[in-house]
């Protein structure tokens, strides 16, 4: 069975770590993102939205730091979970070649942006 994750990012006042798709990102190129990304069969939840985080960002996160906040199953049969972590934001974000640009935004900004490949809203 196949699963993603996508991890909310969240530093010390709140604002949520946001990722923009670049124009040669596979899917829905120029689009906000969420780092993390599809699990790997030999992954545990925790560990592949870790090497996602890694992979997208530069950022290293501590797996026991995840605080599952919600997960459920496509209609396909595909496990989806997002986890939230709180990092500082002075931690550097090297973005992959998948993102063109990354922000810190607000809860408040976050819900004015369209659903996030289902997982948001």
């Amino acid at each position: 069975m196949s699963a993603a994750a996508k991890a909310l990012i969240v530093d010390e006042s709140g604002r949520i770590l946001v990722l923009y798709r670049s124009e040669t990102h596979p899917t829905l190129a120029h689009d906000i993102d969420l780092p993390g990304g599809v699990i790997e069969n030999h992954e545990s939840m925790e560990l592949g939205l870790a090497r996602e985080i890694h992979e997208e960002t530069g950022l290293v996160v501590d797996t026991n730091a995840f605080d599952l906040r919600h997960s459920w199953l496509t209609q396909s049969g595909q496990e989806q979970a997002v986890y939230q972590v709180t990092l500082s934001s002075d931690s550097e974000v090297k973005i992959s070649w998948e993102h063109e640009a990354h922000d810190w935004i607000s809860v408040e900004e976050m819900i004015d942006y369209p659903a996030i490949d289902g997982f948001m809203h």
